[in-house]
């Protein structure tokens, strides 16, 4: 749950010797205002932009002490917090709010040479006269027309939140792209504006400083789509591009501009919020609903498994040298305490079915039993790294269920997992020749390996989700191997393998 900060005990008009001005609460006693020296303050302007497009220069004139704190003061201004307005009136009023200020922030990165032209990086701070006024009310509340924005000086906000505490600055934080300037960061605000208002949550919604800054740097949110049931397609790919998400899964150059989104949702007052929204049967929800679910299960695993590794490099780099390190240790001692026991007593066609069986289980300790000299050394690495996988996989995850052999997946009819499949099946050995003390076999058989192994280009590329990568299909390779095997110390064991392969379509 988001709790949002309320800055209006820190941003409100009050009486100033019988003058309606505007103050901003720093927070501070006028000791440590004096002590801190935010005279400062008083210097950076502000900005009012009008309807009409006319800008207007705020500046603070003065300070004030109030219940023991300092009060920066300046004109009045008549507006309400625009992320109140889009926090808790996700209707057509909070939409309009949004057109007016896109206009403006727009006009002012324009007019970015213009002194004081630097609002801060968000909504939060900005105020806006979004009521009509009344015709007959008198001075100074005529002076600002509906749609009137006011954005503060940036240091002035700054330290209000700072005044406010944690809360504040973390919901300051939640609606700006600090990596982004310009441009980018009014579409990238526009963006999270837009999604407060039409899934009626916020995209970015952590109570962890950290965390959120994580999510909206690696624009982890729930698709628009997805958030809010029937939402039309062209505004749900706006909100998604204008956050960095569509970027991200098209391999796209760049986010919509905010013109691009000012034409979209159009002028104020001209379309409302329900005009993007498809009424749904149950069906359709029920079906968005699980499709959800679904969506959070998997992208939450995604996300937690990329960020553990991304803190942990070292850490698993280490294990898994470590893991090596006692894998070969364990591998030596075997050796040098039996002359391959587990082939004894085999002929030479059992001994190649133990080496290729060998891959379905993982077991490359077997297989260097079955083998001599250089014989399968690619094969049992091959073997050795994806036990070293699995096994860090199966550490970090805390499940058992990661792998599955190639004969145990089309036993249970090839279905679409996750687990890595991997192993060898369809397997046929035939005597070829038999001369002293060696022996000639040909091996045909279905390899089967994970199907990440043929795609990471494409999963670097961004053409691939994590999802869909996670879930590409295995991929098998009719192969056929000739065998040479000798007799060593009254054990068969395999010198030589020649191999044929042929990718199955």
């Amino acid at each position: 749950m988001i709790i949002e900060s309320d800055l209006n005990k820190r941003i409100f008009n009050f009486d100033l010797n019988k003058r309606l001005v505007l103050g901003f609460d720093t927070g501070l006693s006028a000791q440590d205002f004096a002590r801190a020296k935010m005279a400062h303050l008083l210097t950076q302007s502000g900005t009012i932009v009008y309807p009409d497009g006319i800008i207007e220069t705020w500046q603070p004139e003065g300070t004030t002490e109030d219940e023991r704190t300092m009060i920066v003061w300046g004109p009045f201004f008549p507006g309400t917090a625009l992320s109140g307005i889009i926090n808790f009136n996700a209707n057509d009023a909070a939409l309009d709010a949004l057109r007016f200020w896109l206009k403006a922030r727009m006009l002012l990165e324009k007019n970015s040479s213009r002194e004081g032209d630097a609002p801060f990086n968000g909504p939060i701070g900005a105020l806006i006269a979004y009521q009509k006024n009344d015709a007959n009310e008198q001075q100074p509340w005529r002076k600002y027309p509906q749609g009137t924005v006011f954005f503060p000086p940036e240091r002035l906000l700054n330290r209000c939140f700072e005044a406010e505490g944690t809360v504040a600055q973390l919901d300051a934080g939640r609606w700006a792209n600090p990596d982004l300037n310009g441009k980018e960061a009014i579409s990238f605000c526009a963006g999270v504006m837009l999604y407060r208002i039409f899934c009626g949550t916020h995209p970015f919604p952590g109570d962890d400083r950290d965390e959120t800054l994580r999510d909206i740097r690696e624009g982890v949110f729930v698709p628009p789509d997805l958030a809010a049931p029937g939402l039309d397609p062209q505004m749900s790919e706006i909100i998604s591009g204008a956050l960095g998400h569509i970027q991200r899964e098209k391999n796209l150059k760049q986010r919509p501009s905010p013109n691009d989104i000012a034409n979209f949702i159009g002028l104020p007052f001209l379309k409302n919020v329900s005009s993007w929204i498809r009424p749904l049967s149950e069906e359709e929800k029920n079906k968005i609903k699980t499709e959800r679910e679904r969506y959070n299960k998997k992208k939450t695993r995604a996300v937690k498994t990329r960020r553990f590794i991304s803190r942990n490099t070292t850490i698993i780099a280490v294990s898994i040298a470590a893991l090596i390190a006692l894998l070969l240790f364990v591998r030596g001692t075997i050796r040098h305490r039996s002359e391959l026991p587990t082939t004894n007593g085999m002929t030479p066609i059992e001994v190649a079915e133990a080496y290729y069986g060998a891959f379905g289980d993982l077991d490359h300790i077997l297989m260097d039993a079955c083998v001599t000299g250089k014989a399968g050394k690619e094969d049992i690495s091959m073997v050795m790294n994806l036990f070293v996988i699995s096994r860090v996989r199966q550490a970090y995850e805390m499940t058992q269920d990661n792998f599955i052999s190639a004969q145990e997946w089309i036993e249970e009819g090839s279905p679409t997992t996750e687990r890595t499949v991997f192993g060898i099946t369809n397997l046929t050995v035939n005597v070829l020749s038999e001369s002293g003390g060696g022996v000639s076999l040909e091996a045909d058989y279905t390899l089967w390996m994970p199907g990440s192994f043929f795609r990471e280009e494409e999963s670097k590329t961004d053409q691939l989700s994590e999802e869909e990568f996670a879930i590409l299909p295995p991929v098998s390779i009719s192969t056929r191997d000739s065998l040479e095997l000798k007799l060593i110390k009254n054990t068969w064991r395999i010198s030589e393998i020649n191999r044929i392969t042929n990718p199955l379509k």
